[in-house]
């Protein structure tokens, strides 16, 4: 997204250690997933020679701060490297890990922070302005929630109303699984009390393959496929088909928006090319993001691919046909608004359309 977050549980069960906490991917984002010490990865554009012909003499370097580790939920970007498309607009484009609270309170501190753009949900954004944190969103990537409710196929998990009396596992009250929660709660008049709920931090998977809970809330190319590739059988309730929330999308300062609109839209532009050619060509995607950033194999990549093929459906819609990629949708920042609102994490009511534009992706 958004988009913390695929979160952790995958990350353990291939040998890689990592904390992170979300705000509000956001989304990416995200739960999901890190602490690992922060790492930096350049992005420099790999064109071809009769690109470099045409390429400005000189580029500009800037920082793309992600909400996760490297991974191949970020293949546009990675895309848009090995493709040239940064290099075309003059842009040299590093990628910095971190957490994602932190990656928007750095992305709206620019250009003291020197970092530009960052990655982060809906619902991170709409709480950070309200404690008048200057960022907005410039480009959506998740059209759908990716978080979803998942069990063992032999645990009824059909509607909302299957939650009520069972034990469901979340990582903690905070993230994009909470809002979650919050929204199949608001939306069929439940209550927390109705379920038995246990914060597990990132074992999710883990908790609902060995019984310790009856279903658990993660990520839709993450915890479902970790238990899928075990050879259990899953049920998966989406939240994206429950309630609409806002995910996971590009995010810069009003200041840099004020000082320097062409960058973004250069930036935006070219992130949206990586993001058509990898919708249309998944393999050479993935390919690249494996050359990008070995890191992301994570040692298994028949899985990694599962995964960003996964993640494909969630970043269009018949709205993006319409309107075009990356498209932020009005009513979706809406109903986000209204759920953090009536969950009392938002403290009084917003302008939702001052957190976002769509005049980049035109």
């Amino acid at each position: 997204m958004m988009l913390r977050h695929v979160r952790i549980l995958l990350v353990t069960l291939v040998g890689v250690l990592i904390l992170v906490a979300c705000g509000g991917s956001a989304a990416p984002i995200s739960d999901g997933a890190a602490d690992p010490a922060p790492t930096e990865a350049t992005g420099t554009s790999q064109a071809s020679d009769a690109e470099d012909a045409t390429m400005p003499s000189e580029l500009r370097d800037i920082t793309l701060a992600m909400s996760y580790i490297p991974n191949v939920q970020f293949a546009p970007y990675y895309v848009a490297v090995a493709k040239g498309y940064y290099a075309d607009a003059g842009l040299n484009v590093s990628f910095d890990y971190n957490f994602e609270n932190d990656v928007v309170q750095r992305a709206a501190t620019w250009p003291e922070s020197k970092i530009e753009f960052a990655t982060a949900s809906g619902a991170s954004v709409v709480l950070a302005r309200q404690q008048s944190v200057p960022i907005k969103t410039v480009m959506t990537l998740y059209q759908s929630f990716p978080v979803v409710f998942f069990s063992k196929a032999s645990v009824d998990l059909e509607s909302a109303q299957d939650l009520v009396g069972k034990t469901l596992g979340l990582p903690g009250r905070f993230g994009e699984s909470y809002y979650a929660l919050l929204a199949i709660l608001y939306t069929n008049n439940l209550t927390e009390s109705d379920l038995n709920i246990q914060e597990i931090g990132f074992t999710q998977a883990q908790a609902v393959l060995e019984d310790n809970v009856q279903v658990a809330i993660g990520y839709a190319m993450n915890e479902p496929l970790v238990l899928h590739e075990q050879g259990v059988e899953v049920n998966v309730l989406r939240v994206a088909d429950v309630f609409p929330l806002s995910g996971n999308g590009i995010v810069v300062s009003e200041k840099l928006i004020e000082d320097d609109p062409a960058l973004v839209r250069d930036f935006v532009q070219a992130s949206l090319r990586g993001l058509a050619d990898t919708l249309a060509n998944p393999d050479e995607a993935f390919a690249i993001s494996l050359e990008q950033v070995p890191e992301a194999e994570l040692g298994n990549p028949d899985f990694q691919k599962q995964v960003l093929l996964a993640s494909l459906p969630y970043w269009q819609s018949p709205l993006t046909d319409q309107e075009g990629i990356g498209y932020t949708e009005l009513e979706t920042w809406q109903s986000t608004h209204e759920l953090l609102l009536e969950s009392n994490l938002l403290a009084t009511p917003m302008d939702v359309e001052a957190g976002f534009t769509n005049e980049f992706i035109k």
